[in-house]
C-alpha cells in the first residue's frame, strides 16, 4: 500500500463529518450508560446485637422484620442461654397489629340560649360543637405527630426446646413467658424439640 492511500484513510473525517462522527459516538455511549431499570435486591444482614439492643431499634430499622419476628428472636436468644434448654424455636401469635395514636388538637365550644315568649313560656336551647384536627410536624414534611405507639397484644406462645422433656425446664420456660408477656399458663406451650 502506498503512503497516499494510508494518509487518505487517516484523514477521511474532516470538518463537519468529524464532529458528526464524534457526536454519534457520544450519543451511543450515553445510551449504553443509562441504567436498564433492573435493580439488584439489597441483601439484609442478620443483626449481631445483644438482646437488649434489639428493643432500641424501631421496626422500620429492621427492614421487613415484623414486631412478631423481633420478639421471637429475642425470646429465642434469651432461652438459648438458659441451662438445660438447648436449641430452641419460638412462635409468638399476636391478637392484633401495632397501633399508633396521633396527636390531635380538640376544640370544644358550647352555647346555651334561654328564650321566653310573650305568653310566658320559656325554652332553653343548647348546642355543642367539637372539632378535631391532626397535628402535623412543623419540619415541612407534613407528617402527623405520633403521640404514642401501642405494641400488639400477645395471645399465645409455643416454644420447642431440646430440654423440653424435663418438667423443670418446662416450668422455668413457662414461668419466664408468664412474667415476660403477662400470659396465663394455658396460653404457653413448651414442647420437646426433635432434630
Amino acid at each position: 500500500m502506498d503512503s497516499k492511500g494510508q494518509m487518505w484513510k487517516l484523514n477521511w473525517l474532516k470538518g463537519k463529518d468529524k464532529w458528526l462522527f464524534l457526536l454519534m459516538i457520544g450519543i451511543i455511549l450515553l445510551i449504553l450508560g443509562f441504567p436498564t431499570g433492573k435493580k439488584e435486591p439489597k441483601q439484609e444482614t442478620e443483626p449481631t446485637s445483644a438482646v437488649g439492643e434489639a428493643e432500641a431499634e424501631p421496626a422500620s430499622a429492621k427492614g421487613l422484620q415484623t414486631y412478631e419476628q423481633q420478639m421471637e428472636e429475642r425470646v429465642k436468644e434469651i432461652l438459648s442461654h438458659v441451662e438445660g434448654v438447648g436449641k430452641v424455636d419460638v412462635m409468638i401469635v399476636l391478637k392484633s397489629s401495632e397501633e399508633k395514636v396521633l396527636r390531635v388538637d380538640t376544640n370544644h365550644s358550647s352555647s346555651s340560649t334561654q328564650e321566653t315568649d310573650s305568653s310566658g313560656g320559656s325554652r332553653k336551647v343548647e348546642s355543642q360543637e367539637i372539632s378535631e384536627n391532626t397535628i402535623l410536624s412543623g419540619s415541612g414534611e407534613n407528617t402527623p405527630i405520633i403521640e404514642k405507639e401501642m405494641k400488639p397484644e400477645i395471645s399465645g406462645v409455643v416454644i420447642s426446646a431440646e430440654g423440653g422433656e424435663s418438667q423443670k425446664v418446662k416450668a422455668e420456660i413457662s414461668e419466664a413467658m408468664e412474667a415476660l408477656f403477662g400470659l396465663p399458663a394455658h396460653k404457653i406451650k413448651v414442647l420437646k424439640r426433635v432434630g
